[in-house]
Order: C-alpha cells, then structure tokens, then sequence
C-alpha cells in the first residue's frame, strides 16, 4: 500500500470565515441598508442555498443585465450585478393603503473591497455525513489546526509552480470543503483552478462539491456565488484501499489485496489535475461521468460513457505510420496458421464446402500487415490502451464493440443474445461499469498512476451467471 500521509508544518486557522458563514446562513432574516435608497427597509433573506433581498417597495422597475445594487452587512458594503429572478408585489390593505415588495434572488454578491489579487480561501458546504477524510484514496499531507494535528484531511496539488490545499473539516454540525491558494495569483486564476480540482477530487472519490461558494480574501472580504453548478454526487470510485468495505469481495480476497491496494500519490493527482486545467476532452470526459451518474439513470450512463471511450480515445491516440505484422515469428505464424486448421477441419461436418474453403482462405490472411494509417473503427479505439500499455482482455474488446450499438440509437443494447442471457437493466449496469473500468484505466493511466484501479463490474459477474478470469482489483 502507498503512503498514507507526509507529516509537514501547515498551520490553519479558518475560525473568521467559518463564522461569518454561519452567522450569515443561520438566520433566516438579517436586516440590511440599502445604498441606493437608504429609507426604504430591506432584508437579507436565506432560503435552502440561495439569499434573496426582499426590499419593503416597487424597486428595479427597468432592471437589465448592468443592474448594480449595494447593501450593508455588518458595516460592510456588499455590490452585486448577477441577479436572478425578481418578484414584485403590491397589496391594497383595508384601510386603502398600498403596500408593496420587491424580492430578488442574489445569484452573486460580493464586499465592496474584494481584491482581485492576493490570496484565497473558499469554502464549499457539503452534508456533514459526506465528510469521510481523504485517506481511503489519496495521498495526504498533515495540517495543523487550533493546537491539533490532523493527518488525513488535507490533499496538497501543485499546478504551474503554485501550490492549494485542499481541507475537509466539520463545523457546527455542517461539512465543509476548503480551497486555498498557497501563492498570490489573480481571483480568476484561482476560480479556475479550484474548478479544476474540484473535478479532480470528484472522479476519485465520487464527489464533487459545488452549489454555494464562499471566497475571502487574505484581508477577510467576502465573494459569494452559487448560480454555477451544484454538487454531484456519482456512482463509481476508480480507487479503493479497504476492500471489505465492499461486501460483495469475499474475504479471502480482501484479506490479499488489503495490504497491496494503491492510493493515488500527490503528484499523480497534481498531474489529473492539470490535465483537466489545460486539456478540456479530460475536464468534459470528468463532467459527463459525474453528470451521468448522479441521475442514476441507465438510459444516459452507457451511452454517455461509450461517448467518452470514442472521445478520449481519439484524445490520447498517438499518429503511427507503416505497416506493422501481428506476429513477427514466422514459425510461429505457421503453427498458429496449422492450429487453426485443425479446428476448422474438426468442426467440418457442421460447415458447408463452400463455407469451408472460405474460411481456410481467410487462413492464408491471419498475419497480414496492419496499415496503421487506416484502422478500423474498433482497432482507433483500443490503441491507446496498447500504447500506454493497458492490457485489454477478449471480454474488454467485447465491451467496447457496444459503443457502435449506443452510438446509433441501440441505447438499451437490443440484441437476441442478450435477451436470452439476462435482464436488459442487469446487462446496462454491467457495461456500464465495464466502461467505467476502462475509461479509468486511461485516465489514470495517461497521469503516470501505478497501482489498482478497482474492477467495477467484476461483483455483477454472479448476478449474470458469467465467469470470467478477471479479478476485482487490476494492476496498471
């Protein structure tokens, strides 16, 4: 088994913000002063994971996209341009009078004084129950944090020369996830980078945190957005190193693999990282992965991931050239090609002649040079596995042969062969995973992982009744 931890100096102190976070989402009504009128009564409104203003009058009567509002909060002016629906209302009371409100949904607010250089910290609000330590899949390092010493909640990633703390932490019975810059960079840069990572941590551990974002500057000022993409929550993990937390291992093969399994080490998950930085077939393959599966549907998850074989296949694939023999040992050719009639020649009386000779004709090609300039469609496929050395299996090509069948409309993979072998659903959650594995294998494969990467479809074998020679945990 890989490290678990580097024990390093790397204080911590996130007690301001994480009470300005709770102060400010707590209550469900906070009183606030509008700037550009400071008579009329105004209130910060928290519902669910978004803040409304509801103003006590008819207010932005010709709002567009360049409408500016101001607030105060806590003697801090807060601005905000990205609004999102506004609701105006007006009520006759019985005494004649008029009464009328306003409530506006802010998508982004932000302090007056936010810099746009410097150094950051967000914070993302996760369920408390999905705060589970780092150590089941990374490599971690040590943080220090009000006199304590925490080993397994801090992942640390190094993009072009900058380092960020990644920091997972429980807080007045709420969960967080904690984004931190470790060198002073431009506030765009570092957004970027933490959607970045965010990816990164979501097709290891299945979880990639969004919705509502809290950024503080290093001086304290707040930038609050949650209009860009919510949490995902997906179905498969690529790495494991408990494997009797899977109850469908026997126990005689967790007790083999629990002591050999592999974590993924800081430098392979900075190296993921930036690959999903700079090359966007990665960060789109990651999304459709995790959007896919946090629906739960098997009607998009095979096809999508037949989409995102095709895609990181073609991604990855190196240009050769020439002409290239399957077998360079001619006597072996030979053999291969006498072994081969004799199977014909032994199954002869259920073949017809004509059949027959087609077949010991097509002998005469088994070891015909391969243009490399034109492969099949298949054959595009599987190179890269061959180039980055990934051994596939007949089952494995067998499985990717199903991306022409999703790829043309036969999403539930229709065929007789299936129908009489299993339940369509049962088959759809075994290619599934099967296309999970592989994409896996790439991925980690092409960032310099060596280790195991988890066979997701190895438990559905018994529900299917099909035996292979694969095993639950595959070294790449």
């Amino acid at each position: 088994m890989s490290i678990s931890t580097k024990q390093i100096k790397n204080d911590k102190n996130f007690e301001i913000e994480l009470k300005f976070i709770d102060n400010i989402s707590s209550k469900e009504k906070i009183k606030v002063e509008l700037i550009e009128d400071k008579e009329i009564e105004a209130f910060l409104i928290k519902e669910k994971e978004k803040f409304q203003l509801k103003i006590n009058a008819r207010f932005l009567e010709d709002e567009d996209d360049t409408t500016k509002l101001s607030f105060v909060y806590n003697d801090v002016i807060y601005e905000t341009k990205k609004l999102g629906s506004t609701s105006k209302q007006t009520d006759l009371k019985i005494d004649n009078s008029v009464s009328s409100e306003t409530t506006i949904e802010l998508n982004r607010f932000q302090s007056e004084s936010f810099k746009q250089y410097g150094l950051y910290k967000t914070f993302f609000k996760i369920e408390l129950k999905n705060i589970n330590t780092f150590h089941k899949e990374f490599e971690t390092v040590t943080h220090q944090r009000q006199g304590r010493e925490y080993f397994y909640d801090c992942i640390r990633i190094n993009l072009n020369g900058k380092d960020y703390d990644v920091t997972q932490l429980k807080y007045n019975n709420k969960g967080f996830y904690v984004f931190e810059c470790l060198q002073e960079q431009n506030y765009d840069e570092f957004s970027d980078v933490c959607f970045s990572i965010q990816q990164a941590i979501g097709f290891i551990n299945k979880l990639m945190v969004g919705g509502e974002k809290f950024t503080f500057d290093d001086v304290g000022n707040c930038y609050y957005s949650n209009y860009i993409r919510p949490t995902l929550k997906g179905m498969y993990s690529p790495i494991i190193t408990n494997p009797y937390s899977y109850p469908d291992i026997e126990n005689d093969i967790a007790e083999f693999y629990l002591k050999k399994l592999t974590r993924i080490t800081l430098t392979n998950f900075s190296n993921l990282v930036y690959k999903i930085h700079t090359e966007p077939e990665f960060s789109v393959a990651i999304l459709v992965i995790l959007e896919a599966t946090s629906i739960r549907s098997l009607l998009i998850i095979p096809s999508s991931f037949a989409v995102i074989i095709e895609q990181l296949s073609k991604h990855l694939s190196i240009e050769e050239t020439g002409l290239e023999k399957p077998i360079n040992d001619a006597t072996l050719t030979v053999k291969i090609v006498n072994e081969l009639h004799k199977v014909i020649d032994d199954n002869a009386e259920t073949l017809s002649e004509t059949n027959l000779l087609k077949l010991k004709r097509r002998l005469n090609e088994v070891n015909k040079p391969i243009n490399k300039e034109h492969l099949t469609n298949n054959e595009k496929l599987t190179r890269p596995f061959e180039q980055l050395g990934i051994c596939l299996t007949l089952h494995d090509i067998a499985i990717i042969k199903h991306r022409n069948d999703l790829l043309h409309g036969n999403i539930l993979l229709d065929t007789e062969e299936i129908k009489e072998e299993e339940n369509t659903e049962l088959y759809l959650s075994y290619v599934s995973a099967k296309l999970f594995t592989l994409i896996s294998k790439l991925i980690l494969k092409s960032i310099g992982y060596e280790g195991y990467v988890y066979n997701q479809a190895k438990y559905l074998e018994k529900h299917m009744k099909i035996k292979t020679n694969e095993e639950y945990f595959e070294k790449i």
